[in-house]
């Protein structure tokens, strides 16, 4: 018996079941069958095989023939996780009692972009106030929120602290960097913050079939307005490659929405919801099984880039100023 979870995200989609149960007869466990099962499910549910360029009957034939009978797991997960990588992609992971498959690629080669130390030392300085998940610092004309990781729950009653507290602001800078997603919720919390009537952000497309381009037609992401009014004033949200899963969700959201700027480097992408599996020892595979696309048709899997390109400037972070941050506070006070 196999289950596939569809993990589906809030609204992103009408009428796609979110669960299915596969049923069939138990094989006997080897690693043969193990190999064959990550690799099968991959193949029917994973989405960007076309988008990246990957041929998997090729991974297969490369991988498949490194399995034995007698190879102890430690061995056989490394086979996989070594196929895996190939695909590119920080949503694809095999967990096990004693390791976890990744691939993080999208920003191990990028530089940093972000230094808590510099923000702490150098602009909050202890005057900083923590709402929740939230870091929440006060420029005087500007409104600023650092949130970490969205794997920490954010509430309504937090965003209407720092909406009641930055309402005569000119605006807002809303800092995404570093924070590798969690909850697709908080996403949908934030962006309902910055409309004042549902409005359509992004559109998505679901995995409907073994083919690997069998995918809905174009769905369209509608973001409900969340709280009594919409902030209309400018914000700039600050942006690295280490802004992935859930917070490329929210940073595509908001790149439509015109009061919005994206400052910094590309986001490290994420554009697909995992679908999971138990193989057949028990080890947990997933992989992503839809596409998210901005309004303008881009497929943000790798990446989504900034309206102004900005690194942190070396130089400048010796002399204590965050040039990424610097460039998106000029931009509230033009």
């Amino acid at each position: 018996m196999k289950a596939f979870l569809c993990f589906a995200l809030p609204l992103l989609w009408l009428g796609s079941s979110c669960e299915r149960l596969w049923l069939r007869p138990g094989a006997e466990v080897t690693p043969e069958t193990v190999f064959d099962e990550a690799w099968s499910f991959s193949d029917a549910h994973y989405s960007f095989f076309a988008f990246k360029g990957i041929d998997w009957d090729a991974a297969y034939a490369t991988y498949r023939p490194q399995i034995r009978a007698d190879m102890p797991d430690t061995a056989l997960f490394r086979v996989i996780a070594d196929m895996l990588y190939t695909l590119r992609d920080g949503h694809v992971n095999l967990r096990t009692p004693f390791d976890r498959s990744r691939n993080w690629s999208w920003y191990l080669h990028a530089p940093p972009n972000f230094s808590y130390d510099l923000l702490e030392r150098h602009y909050w300085q202890g005057r900083e106030r923590f709402v929740g998940p939230l870091v929440v610092y006060d420029f005087g004309d500007v409104g600023y929120v650092w949130y970490e990781s969205f794997s920490q729950t954010l509430t309504e009653a937090h965003w209407n602290e720092v909406m009641a507290s930055f309402a005569d602001k000119k605006g807002l800078i809303l800092d995404l960097r570093n924070n590798g997603g969690g909850s697709i919720s908080n996403a949908y919390t934030i962006a309902g913050r910055f409309v004042s009537e549902p409005t359509v952000l992004a559109r998505t497309q679901v995995k409907e079939g073994p083919g690997h381009e069998d995918f809905s037609a174009l769905r369209d992401i509608e973001v409900a307005p969340r709280g009594d009014s919409a902030f209309t004033r400018p914000v700039a949200v600050l942006v690295n490659r280490r802004s992935y899963s859930a917070t490329n969700f929210l940073a595509t959201f908001l790149s439509a929405l015109p009061q919005v700027t994206l400052v910094g480097d590309s986001t490290g992408g994420g554009g697909g919801a995992p679908a999971f599996t138990e193989l057949p020892n028990g080890w947990n595979l997933r992989v992503s099984s839809t596409r998210l696309f901005a309004l303008d048709g881009t497929n943000v899997e790798d990446g989504l880039a900034p309206d102004i390109a900005v690194d942190l400037d070396s130089l400048e972070a010796q002399q204590g100023r965050d040039s990424m941050l610097e460039r998106a506070l000029a931009l509230i006070r033009e």
